[in-house]
């Protein structure tokens, strides 16, 4: 008798564990589709525009923001030949013609779709390129080169909301 209590028992136990095993595994093997897509992570799409005024001696720079999304901190920086005596200046821009020019708007980064104001960087042309002073001008394959390089960084935010400042070294 104790036999068949022993079975009856262990039977009720297999029974109700085998009822639970079809849930369990309905558990394990259910699945659903997502759709639709988030850009993880989008990079800044800027362009750089440059115009030169002969008679002033000065090349005026403009950084756009092509993109749609993205914020963006801007930084350039002017090249100008020693010789030349340079100088650069524009409102919003900080920064000297030895160093980098950062482009500030409040301490806000370049909104996107925004331009900078003009960077203008401007220079002094020795007395052989003056068509004052040498009415030949420049000497054959003589050049002047104004290079000018620009950065930009996408703009992060701290857990406020406020952005967190540009940080080149990275």
């Amino acid at each position: 008798m104790k036999r068949r209590y022993i079975i009856l028992s262990l039977l009720s136990v297999v029974l109700v564990l085998g009822l639970s095993v079809g849930h369990a595994w309905s558990y394990f093997t259910d699945n659903t589709m997502a759709e639709g897509s988030v850009p993880i992570s989008v990079k800044p799409d800027t362009t750089i525009t440059e115009e030169y005024d002969p008679k002033t001696h000065t090349k005026s720079v403009v950084i756009t923001n092509n993109s749609s999304v993205v914020p963006v901190w801007v930084r350039a920086r002017a090249y100008v030949p020693k010789q030349l005596d340079g100088q650069a200046s524009g409102n919003k821009w900080t920064g000297n013609i030895e160093d980098w020019f950062e482009y500030n708007v409040g301490g806000e980064p370049l909104a996107p779709g925004a331009s900078t104001e003009p960077l203008k960087v401007s220079f002094t042309l020795p007395a052989k390129y003056d068509p004052a002073n040498n009415p030949t001008g420049a000497q054959n394959g003589d050049e002047i080169n104004i290079v000018i390089v620009y950065e930009c960084l996408p703009a992060s935010y701290d857990a406020d909301g406020k952005p967190v400042p540009a940080n080149w070294n990275e």
